[in-house]
């Protein structure tokens, strides 16, 4: 458990019925707190920025059809994806994070384009778009990640 607290955070602390035991905590300054937090950088994808938003694009629509039933909706959400991917990365943004994040402003702000079919929400697709990306970039994903559509398969 790690709680937040203005300039430092507190780790080890046990929760137990609205009851929070700090017998084992510590405190941890923050610039020991940040390097707990690995960020994922996409630096080794390399700068075809379009050929690697296309790829995103084919396995974001490949994931929507094999979820749910294909549907042109999905190659559109899609696509808006890959141009949030490939505007971003060609400023020299290389987060995760912050792509995921932006996908998932973009996507919220259009998704009047593309509610009436779609089977999923904007932060479903900007979840995915952070998974996808983690796993390209080779960084070893948690079980509950969803799975990955290969479109080169």
């Amino acid at each position: 458990m790690v709680l937040l607290l203005s300039e430092s955070i507190i780790t080890n602390a046990f929760i137990s019925s609205s009851r929070v035991d700090f017998s084992r905590a510590r405190v941890v300054s923050p610039p020991v707190a940040l390097q707990m937090i690995e960020t994922i950088n996409l630096e080794s994808l390399g700068d075809d920025h379009e050929a690697e938003g296309t790829r995103l694009a084919e396995s974001i629509a490949g994931w929507l059809d094999l979820e749910w039933c294909p549907q042109e909706v999905h190659a559109a959400i899609a696509e808006d994806a890959k141009q949030t991917y490939v505007k971003l990365r060609s400023r020299g943004e290389d987060c995760v994070s912050s792509i995921m994040h932006e996908t998932a402003e973009n996507l919220y702000a259009n998704w009047d384009q593309f509610d009436k079919d779609a089977f999923v929400g904007p932060y479903d697709v900007a979840n995915y778009v952070s998974d996808y990306l983690s796993v390209r970039s080779g960084v070893e994903a948690c079980d509950c990640h969803t799975q990955i559509f290969d479109p080169d398969v």
